[in-house]
């Protein structure tokens, strides 16, 4: 059948429907309960569910129940109401309030807690004591509910309703206009709810050819009366935060989370700094121990911790690895070792791990040297250990503010020991200056930390072993004091 033909049968069935189904004021309330005002407006006043209506209901198209524009150019659409509060005023005027259902509210807080931090922080500290409490001693209850209702979410809308502008009243029965057909009518009924009719159309979808494909074009088969209904509802208010409670917990300000881990992250740099060396003083050490053909290509101080990045061949892929563990002990060697296969380079592998103890990476950790280690290698380990020393970073010439040079360190530094004791270096590290030495006896050692301690210094061994020689190898630390000041 043709577009046309079937059209034409439609509109035969259409014309047998006819116009009956006018509206009629089944279930309406008595007059009493009605209380008609001077312009024939019905008084709806009273708190009442909002729903949709069926398939066979009231078309909210065309009408205000349809959406409900807000100032911030937004709209809330009728499935987004969940009530109503009306309250008669005068003669002929309403303010209707629609309340917005719990999603759409939670919803736009949590665009205001990320869009809007500084009024989402006023409002989360006004929720709770002391922000409450101090608002409420300055201002009043009233004034802190108001400035609440200000900084939260949107929970209603309201809109006022004016006979012979927004709304016609005619015999107890309330007419809000449509733009595309006649006017709701609604009224209160028996049981004290809102009922409501108006005249509808229904209709049939025909598929159509419109040039760019197909469609369905909706053809009038009869009229029917739409019917519907909004039940009292008792107790029925607005949003409030006080309605979350012992159910939700609001989250904290953005900016607040955002400030503090600002605060944490700078901390833990500082402290960072003070405990490891530099990242290129840690990159020169490890790239010592690396066998050839391997790559380190990451080395990051951050978060309490030294990351490692390397590339070698499969074959090596560990030897590096092995060496950094052999230099202070499995205990201190790498952590959180990941094996990663690169897609396309098969033959490689990356390799990443974490260092937290190592003396590769602490900034004033005695150093390993090849005379001190060479004594307990195992065969082959004394080379890697003389490659190490040989990156150890070259303590800076220029003392630190407030510090003598070096050498007039190691010179009143010296005489303090017994005979047969040499000074042999000093660095600077840490806020602190290192001495190293050389004893014949442990005694020796012994008796120079008591004379250090003499001169109103704290010193504090830091590292004793024997040399290949027989010898007492030590290092001491001194912190500020006269004995090291300029």
């Amino acid at each position: 059948m043709s577009n046309l033909l079937r059209i034409g049968a439609i509109g035969s069935v259409l014309a047998l429907a006819g116009c009956g189904g006018g509206a009629g004021d089944a279930n309406r309330a008595d007059k009493v309960a009605l209380q008609v005002d001077q312009v024939g407006c019905p008084d709806l006043s009273g708190a009442y569910a909002f729903n949709m209506p069926g398939e066979r209901g009231v078309s909210y198209r065309g009408s205000m129940l349809l959406e409900f524009p807000v100032e911030d150019g937004n709209r809330v659409p009728a499935a987004q109401i969940s009530g109503l509060i009306v309250q008669r005023k005068a003669h002929g005027l309403y303010d209707w309030r629609f309340l917005i259902d719990e999603a759409r509210v939670m919803q736009q807080l949590e665009v205001i807690r990320e869009f809007d931090k500084p009024r989402y922080r006023e409002w989360y500290h006004l929720l709770n004591d002391p922000g409450r409490a101090a608002y409420v001693a300055r201002n009043g209850k009233a004034a802190h509910a108001r400035r609440v209702a200000e900084l939260g979410p949107r929970s209603e809308i309201v809109r006022t309703l004016r006979a012979g502008s927004e709304m016609v009243c005619r015999d107890g029965w309330l007419e809000l206009p449509r733009e595309y057909a006649g006017p709701i009518r609604l009224t209160r009924g028996e049981d004290g709810s809102i009922i409501g009719e108006s005249h509808e159309i229904s209709t049939v979808g025909v598929t159509v050819w419109c040039g760019d494909g197909c469609r369905d074009l909706p053809i009038p088969t009869g009229k029917f009366t739409g019917r519907l209904q909004w039940p009292r509802s008792h107790g029925l208010q607005a949003w409030k935060p006080d309605d979350m409670r012992g159910r939700y917990v609001f989250q904290r300000p953005i900016d607040e989370i955002e400030a503090e881990t600002a605060a944490l992250k700078a901390g833990q740099a500082r402290s960072d700094a003070l405990r490891y060396a530099s990242a290129g003083t840690i990159r020169t050490r490890i790239e010592a121990l690396a066998p050839a053909g391997t790559v380190v290509d990451e080395v990051a101080v951050r978060d309490g911790k030294v990351h490692v990045g390397y590339t070698a061949p499969v074959a090596d892929q560990d030897r590096l690895l092995t060496t950094i563990s052999e230099v202070a002990g499995d205990r201190r060697g790498p952590q959180e070792v990941r094996r990663i296969v690169r897609s396309g380079h098969f033959d490689v592998r990356r390799v990443e791990f974490a260092l937290t103890d190592s003396p590769l990476v602490l900034r004033d950790a005695p150093y390993p040297t090849p005379q001190t280690r060479a004594a307990e290698a195992e065969p082959g380990t004394a080379s890697r250990m003389a490659v190490l020393a040989l990156a150890e970073p070259e303590a800076p010439k220029m003392p630190p503010a407030g510090f003598a040079e070096l050498r007039e360190i190691r010179r009143r530094v010296g005489p303090l020991f017994p005979s047969g004791t040499r000074i042999i270096d000093a660095r600077y590290g840490g806020g602190n200056v290192i001495v190293v030495g050389e004893a014949d006896s442990n005694r020796s050692v012994s008796d120079g930390l008591r004379a250090i301690a003499g001169q109103g210094s704290t010193p504090e061994l830091v590292r004793i072993e024997t040399t290949p020689a027989g010898r007492m190898r030590f290092e001491i630390l001194l912190r500020r004091s006269a004995l090291v000041s300029e």
